[in-house]
């Protein structure tokens, strides 16, 4: 039998009823930390609110976009796309600079320290900056 325990840094630990040492284990990552790192591997094409709905099964998209510039004070370009059938239109969001981007990966990284839950290792990190060019400014 194992019973969770909460430590102070939040991340919960397994503890063994046979020899009580604490085996830890990661929490999953939030919501808001799955639509970032979504936003951001989407490179220069962008996202649409319903590409949040489908990758990453959470509704709201817009929230989360502009929960991002306020909380960074950085602003998305929004592109108005036509829908597929003629009727009406979607934005769709991108980051404007590469800048921003960082700013939005210290920001995961920084709360998932916080959270105790895995943020992006440095490799993702690199994959990521690859899909925006240093010069990269959308216009």
């Amino acid at each position: 039998m194992q019973k969770k325990t909460r430590t102070e840094a939040g991340i919960i630990e397994q503890v063994s009823a046979n020899d009580n040492t604490a085996i830890p284990t990661i929490r999953p990552a939030p919501k808001k930390h799955r639509a970032r790192c979504y936003m951001m591997r989407t490179g220069v094409e962008g996202w649409t609110e319903n590409d949040i709905l489908r990758y990453c099964r959470l509704s709201s998209g817009r929230n989360y976009a502009t929960e991002l510039e306020r909380r960074l004070d950085i602003c998305l370009e929004r592109i108005d796309e036509k829908n597929p059938d003629g009727i009406g239109s979607h934005f769709r969001y991108r980051f404007s600079s590469r800048g921003d981007v960082l700013r939005v990966i210290q920001l995961v990284n920084h709360n998932a320290n916080a959270g105790g839950y895995r943020g992006l290792s440095q490799s993702d990190i690199a994959d990521i900056l690859i899909l925006y060019p240093d010069a990269f400014t959308a216009a």
